[in-house]
C-alpha cells in the first residue's frame, strides 16, 4: 500500500488494540493493512438484541484516507453473524450512507468514526425492513459499494406525505364544463425504489402545446366527472394506463394520492393536478422482474402522444441532475428559471432539461412529423446556469419580492415552439404550468423548498376566483378572448 495510507492505518490500529472502543464496538481482525473486520452490537434498540452481532468487513485501497473505505456487513455462519435488517442496508450487506460515498466522506473521518455512525444508524432505527427494491437491486447490481450512487431520500415518506396533503377548498367546481381540465402525476418506482414520474410529448399535429413535454391529462366530459377520472380517462387514451386495476397487467394497482390546488392555464382553463402511485408487484414465477415503464408505459396514442418518457421526481427540487452518472453520460444543463409577471405578480418560469435514455423513453410508432414553422429549432440546455445563489421564495399576491425593473420582457411565441426533432435530443425540455406543478408536487412528497427561486404559493385558486367574479371562464369563449394585463388588473382588484 501506498506509505501514506500504510502509515495512516497502522497509527490507527495501534490506538484501536491499545485504548477501549465504545461499548458494542470491537476488532475482529485485521491480518494486513487491506481489510479488517470489525463486529458491531446495538445496546439500545429491541429491534436488535444486544446479544446479537453484526460484521463490518472494512477494504482500504491505497489513496485511504483521502478516499473512503469500502464498507459492508458480512454473513458469517460461525460464530453467527446475520446482515441486520434496515431501510438502508440491502440483504447482500451493502450500507447506503452518505458517510462512505464519494461526496459525503471527509479524510478525517477513521475506523472507529465510522463503526460509530453505523451504529447510531441502527440505533435509531424502527423499521425491520429492506431498503425499496432490494431484490432487484441485489440481482443486477455490478458496482463496488464506494462507486453506487444512492439517493438520500426517503420514497416511502413522500409518498406518506402525499397521502395526507389535504389542499383545501378549491374553485375548480365554480368552473362551467368547458373550463375544467385535469392533470395526472403518475408516479412510479425504479429498480432502486426512486421515484419517477411519468410525462409525455405531445403530438406535433395536435392544435394546442404541439411538441411539448405534458402530464397526462385534459378536459372534463360532463360535471359529474371527479378531477381523478377526468385524468385517468386522458391517461387511458394518452399513455393506455388501464381505468380499473384488474386491467393492468398482474400485481399492478394505481393509487390515487391527493390532489393539489388547481392551477391557471393560459387558455383559460381551470387544471387540478391528481397525483397517483403505480405500485408494482413483488417478483414471481410469472414475472421475475417487475418493471412499470416496461410492462405499461409503452402502450401509446399515437394520435395525441409522440413519446411517454419517466423524470426523476425529486430532482425536481435541485438545480442540477443529482446523479453522477447523468452528469458524465448526458452532459448539459438541468435547470433554468427567469421571473416574469403573470396574475399582476413575479412568476417563476421554470424550465427542466430531463436527460433520457432507451430505459426511460418509450416513442410512439409513427414517424415524427416536422413542425412546418419555419422559425422553430429545436430547444437545447442552455449553456450557463440561471443565476440561483440567493434562492429565496416570492410571496404570491403582488410582486413583492421582485422589482418591476427585474422582471423579463414578455416571451416570445418561439419559446413554447418545439420543432419536430426535438424528440432526438438527448434531454427533453420540461417548462411552464407542467414543471411549476411538479415543483409544487415535489416540494409536497419532500417536504423541502427547492434549491432556486420559485413562487412560495400552491397553484392559482384565488386568482381562479377573481376572474369568476368579474365574468370571466364562462361557459363559452368568446372570439378573440385572451388574459391580457388589462383583464389581469381588473382581477386582482375583485373584492373576494
Amino acid at each position: 500500500m501506498a506509505g501514506m495510507s500504510s502509515k495512516r492505518l497502522q497509527k490507527e490500529l495501534v490506538k484501536i488494540q491499545t485504548t477501549s472502543l465504545p461499548p458494542g464496538i470491537a476488532l475482529v481482525c485485521a491480518p494486513d493493512l487491506r481489510e479488517w473486520q470489525m463486529d458491531l452490537s446495538i445496546l439500545d434498540n429491541p429491534l436488535y438484541p444486544p446479544t446479537d452481532k453484526y460484521r463490518l468487513r472494512f477494504m482500504f485501497s491505497s489513496s485511504y484516507p483521502i478516499e473512503a473505505p469500502e464498507v459492508v456487513f458480512a454473513a458469517v455462519s460461525t460464530p453467527e453473524r446475520k446482515i441486520p435488517l434496515h431501510p438502508h442496508i440491502y440483504s447482500n450487506g451493502i450500507i447506503c450512507l452518505d458517510l462512505l460515498d464519494k461526496q459525503g466522506w471527509s479524510p478525517v473521518h477513521n475506523v472507529e468514526s465510522i463503526c460509530i455512525s453505523i451504529q447510531s444508524m441502527l440505533a435509531g432505527n424502527t423499521k425491520a425492513e429492506r431498503p425499496p427494491g432490494d431484490a432487484e437491486f441485489v440481482r443486477s447490481n455490478r458496482q463496488r459499494p464506494r462507486d453506487i450512487n444512492f439517493l438520500y431520500h426517503d420514497p416511502k415518506k413522500a409518498l406518506a406525505n402525499l397521502r395526507s396533503f389535504a389542499s383545501g377548498p378549491t374553485n375548480y367546481y365554480k368552473c362551467p364544463l368547458p373550463r375544467r381540465a385535469a392533470v395526472l402525476i403518475l408516479l412510479i418506482a425504479d429498480r432502486r425504489g426512486d421515484l419517477r414520474v411519468v410525462l409525455t410529448i405531445r403530438s406535433a399535429t395536435l392544435k394546442n402545446y404541439a411538441g411539448q413535454a405534458a402530464l397526462p391529462g385534459g378536459k372534463a366530459d360532463s360535471l359529474s366527472e371527479s378531477p381523478f377520472y377526468t385524468a385517468r380517462r386522458e391517461a387511458m387514451e394518452e399513455i393506455g394506463l388501464p381505468m380499473s386495476d384488474h386491467k393492468l397487467p398482474a400485481g399492478y394497482s394505481v393509487e390515487h394520492l391527493t390532489e393539489l390546488p388547481t392551477n391557471l392555464a393560459m387558455t383559460e382553463l381551470g387544471v387540478r393536478p391528481c397525483v397517483a402511485y403505480l405500485k408494482a408487484p413483488p417478483p414471481s414465477a410469472q414475472n421475475r422482474n417487475p418493471d412499470a415503464a416496461r410492462d405499461i408505459l409503452p402502450t401509446l396514442d399515437a394520435r395525441e402522444v409522440a413519446a411517454v418518457f419517466t423524470a426523476p421526481f425529486y430532482n425536481f427540487l435541485k438545480e442540477r441532475d443529482v446523479d453522477p452518472d447523468v452528469r458524465r453520460d448526458t452532459p448539459g444543463e438541468w435547470y433554468k428559471g427567469t421571473w416574469h409577471s403573470w396574475h399582476e405578480t413575479a412568476w417563476r418560469m421554470h424550465q427542466f432539461w430531463v436527460p433520457v435514455s432507451p430505459s426511460t423513453v418509450f416513442l410512439a410508432n409513427y414517424k415524427q412529423e416536422r413542425r412546418k414553422d419555419a422559425d422553430t429549432t429545436a430547444v437545447k440546455s442552455p449553456s450557463s446556469k440561471a443565476d440561483a445563489s440567493n434562492p429565496k421564495s416570492v410571496q404570491s399576491q403582488g410582486s413583492s419580492g421582485r422589482s418591476s425593473s427585474s422582471l423579463q420582457p414578455p416571451l416570445p411565441r418561439s419559446f413554447y415552439s418545439i420543432a419536430g426533432d426535438a424528440l432526438a435530443q438527448p434531454r427533453y425540455r420540461v417548462f411552464g404550468m407542467t414543471a411549476r406543478i411538479l415543483v409544487d408536487c415535489a416540494r409536497v412528497a419532500f417536504g423541502e423548498e427547492p434549491e432556486y427561486e420559485h413562487n412560495s404559493h400552491f397553484g392559482d385558486e384565488e386568482m381562479i376566483d377573481r376572474l369568476i367574479r368579474i365574468g370571466r371562464l364562462s361557459s363559452i369563449k368568446k372570439e378573440g378572448e385572451v388574459l391580457t394585463r388589462e383583464v389581469m388588473m381588473k382581477a386582482a382588484k375583485a373584492k373576494i
